[in-house]
């Protein structure tokens, strides 16, 4: 009788360990693979293309407005390494030069598979600064950034 309880507890620890592993190699799959995700800029319905650094979204409160209490907006910086699509630093140029009104600037981001996982718009907004600097003459690299000048952020 001892030696049935004996082996049953064995059986019973292996079958449990046996499973342990399977979940724990179903979770550490998961885990070791981070999300890559993408941010692309849209304006009047035109594709700037991704942006690796978007800063300053973080200056705005739940509501969308800025979370300083005295100003009515917040600067948001939008930069990437190389330019593949127009150039948003050419938007930037003309928005002022020509003295259009504000804009609602679109910013999707996507998953590895194209699905869109987040959609924000920064509303009526105005470029402050923008700047186009080489970053490797060989390949024909640019680092581009625009300052936006935002006055509310909502999220979809």
């Amino acid at each position: 009788m001892r030696r049935l309880m004996s082996l049953m507890k064995k059986s019973a620890f292996y079958m449990g360990l046996a499973g342990g592993v399977f979940v724990l190699g179903q979770n550490i799959k998961a885990a070791l693979k981070p999300p890559v995700l993408t941010t692309y800029v849209e304006i009047d319905g035109v594709d700037y293309g991704p942006f690796d650094t978007i800063e300053g979204i973080n200056k705005f409160a739940r509501d969308g407005y800025p979370l300083t209490a005295d100003t009515s907006f917040e600067t948001i910086r939008l930069s990437r390494e190389f330019v593949t699509h127009p150039s948003l630093y050419l938007w930037a140029k003309n928005q002022t030069s020509r003295k259009f009104g504000p804009k609602d600037v679109h910013l999707v981001t996507e998953n590895e598979e194209g699905q869109v996982v987040a959609r924000k718009v920064l509303q009526l907004c105005q470029p402050l600064s923008w700047s186009v600097e080489s970053s490797n003459p060989s390949l024909g690299g640019f680092n581009e950034s625009v300052d936006l000048a935002v006055q509310k952020v909502s999220i979809f």
